[in-house]
């Protein structure tokens, strides 16, 4: 069955809402906003009841394949499964009516979270630091990625390659190449892991970082990874890792105790902050004592 657009169900002088009776003074829209700001004609918006526009909608979301429909193989941002609770906290008037310029004074309960949550974060993942700024988990590669870029230059020394393995997170060698680096891949061997012969000829000199998914893209834990990490510090690089799959390790190993320098979290997917449609995003980014210093 094709469903109608909203606007063919519309029907003049229909409404989906009551207002409560007014209890201020009558003021005139046109004495609060500037005319040059306010339309010559009312927008043209369907006019239908708030039962039809549910069932219109819902009719939509069964159309389309989601998580509350059935199970979703891939673990993507968007498919994940988020506990309703969750959704509901977030919506509660102390975040959702944050102002982003509110004094420091009135924010108090959204900065002790937020300063528990970059503590929580450093011990989970076994970091030193971590950054809460970054607004979405390529906007924290981008970040991580930069401050290896710093990182490098404050030793004095140029390196304008970035390695990339071939089952990483496919947002990593974009976010390389935002960054201004040459993008060199890694293969990957017959198991599915990193191939270790191919990294150690493309370690040069030149070579700023290593960037992996652990576990990798296909599922699989990177059983080298001490190894890796070893081979990457000894030729003066950084070992960066994408936080896709971090669901997988939480509780079991930290990306610090590997050896990571850099590794950014996804909130979105481990820890159930909403996500989808455009955000609200998340993407902290943790570092080692080596870039924390």
């Amino acid at each position: 069955m094709r469903e109608k657009l909203i606007f063919d169900l519309s029907r003049n002088g229909r409404k989906g809402y009551s207002l409560s009776k007014n209890d201020l003074p009558e003021t005139s829209v046109a004495d609060i906003i500037p005319s040059k700001f306010l339309r010559a004609t009312p927008a043209e918006l369907p006019e239908v009841p708030e039962s039809e526009v549910v069932r219109h909608f819902i009719r939509l979301s069964n159309m389309n394949y989601h998580v509350d429909k059935n199970m979703y193989p891939l673990g993507s941002c968007t498919m994940k499964y988020n506990p309703k609770i969750n959704d509901y906290t977030c919506d509660l008037p102390g975040f959702s009516t944050l102002h982003p310029l509110q004094p420091s004074e009135t924010t108090q309960g959204a900065l002790q979270l937020m300063y528990e949550l970059s503590a929580m974060l450093s011990e989970i993942a076994g970091m030193a630091a971590v950054s809460l700024q970054p607004a979405a988990g390529a906007h924290g590669e981008l970040t991580g990625i930069l401050l290896i870029k710093k990182y490098h230059e404050a030793q004095g020394k140029e390196r304008n390659k970035l390695l990339v393995v071939d089952s990483a997170h496919g947002t990593n060698p974009a976010s390389a190449a935002i960054a201004g680096y040459e993008i060199i891949s890694v293969r990957s061997n017959a198991d599915g892991r990193t191939d270790l012969e191919d990294l150690r000829a493309k370690l040069q000199s030149d070579v700023a970082a290593l960037m992996l998914t652990n576990p990798n893209t296909i599922g699989l834990f990177e059983k080298d990874i001490l190894a890796i990490e070893q081979m990457v510090h000894e030729n003066g690089s950084l070992l960066y890792m994408d936080g896709a799959n971090m669901n997988a390790l939480l509780g079991i190993t930290r990306p610090g105790d590997m050896g990571f320098d850099v590794v950014h979290y996804n909130l979105h997917k481990t820890f159930s902050a909403p996500h989808g449609g455009g955000g609200p995003g998340s993407g902290p980014i943790g570092v080692s004592a080596r870039l924390a210093d």
